[in-house]
């Protein structure tokens, strides 16, 4: 049985730290905290975690660490039957500092660019026509493109997971109704911190719902052609990592539940907010029943508006 939303993208293991700065200039790490991550498989745990049916195909290892990222990704729900266990690959993992002061973090990561030679040959992507939704990245830009096509060819829509618009993402970009990448992609797309332009180039692409999100000032996003910020939610951050991973699925289930663009936006917001309260990728990943509470107790938040003349959209 093919689930209603596909993630592509392989997992990791997160180490993660709360780093504080002593006054003798000293770094003092917190208690280390060791789960899951990565791109998809966060954006896939976000999904399930919200009640939605979601596989995942990407691979792991026969090692340790891939042990873990099957059993976590399981334990949460996600469907794991699209994600083979390779010999002798050895699964990525990530060392992950996190500022005790502003929540934000740096990451080291391990062997996230090691693919085996026939990973291509490992997914079919005729199984995408059967579900509502999908959130692609670069794990393997082929199949991600032929799998495109086919939720297309069904009336799905597919959210991406992109940071540049070259390279392994130069064709997959043409197949993506919804690219939402980081601010930090804006300059390198178009030269400058032009919101508006980048907006536009990834509507040229073909793009017809694109998004930048810009940490804690929202998001900034077209809309049948209008362009509209999304502040942020306000809460009390403890750790970014993951934010963007369940924005991206959030976004996801937003679609294949019917939401409107608009409404997506701003509970994908609040899932995010949600997930900044907690050391992890995946710790404050919230239920659906939180989100809906969380949103009713912020009526006047995170409500987005037209860049050009403030109206609510």
């Amino acid at each position: 049985m093919v689930q209603e939303m596909i993630a592509i993208g392989s997992g990791c293991i997160d180490h993660l730290s709360i780093v504080k700065h002593t006054a003798d200039g000293w770094e003092e790490c917190g208690t280390p905290l060791v789960q899951g991550g990565g791109l998809a498989s966060t954006g896939a745990t976000a999904i399930a975690r919200l009640g939605g049916g979601v596989e995942l195909w990407g691979i792991v290892g026969d090692d340790y660490h891939g042990q873990m990222i099957r059993t976590e990704l399981e334990r949460d729900g996600v469907d794991i039957s699209q994600m083979p266990t390779v010999p002798g690959h050895r699964s990525p993992s990530s060392f992950i500092e996190v500022d005790a002061l502003t929540g934000e973090r740096t990451i080291y990561g391990s062997g996230f660019d090691r693919r085996p030679p026939n990973l291509s040959s490992l997914f079919d992507p005729s199984r995408a026509r059967q579900a509502k939704a999908m959130l692609v990245t670069t794990f393997v830009p082929d199949v991600a493109i032929a799998a495109a096509r086919e939720l297309h060819a069904s009336g799905g829509v597919v959210v991406a997971d992109l940071a540049r618009v070259d390279g392994a993402a130069a064709e997959l970009i043409h197949s993506v109704d919804a690219p939402i990448m980081p601010e930090f992609a804006v300059e390198p797309l178009v030269g400058s911190f032009d919101v508006r332009r980048a907006l536009a180039v990834l509507a040229d692409l073909g793009a017809s719902m694109p998004t930048f999100t810009v940490g804690p000032s929202g998001s900034y996003y077209l809309a049948e052609g209008v362009m509209y910020h999304c502040p942020a939610f306000s809460v009390q951050v403890v750790d970014t990592t993951g934010c963007g991973d369940s924005f991206h699925g959030a976004y996801t289930f937003a679609m294949a539940r019917g939401y409107g663009q608009h409404e997506a936006i701003r509970f994908s917001s609040a899932v995010a907010g949600l997930k900044a309260t907690k050391l992890g990728g995946r710790s404050g990943l919230p239920t659906l029943d939180a989100v809906m509470r969380f949103m009713a107790e912020r009526p006047d938040e995170a409500r987005a508006r037209r860049v050009d003349d403030g109206s609510l959209a």
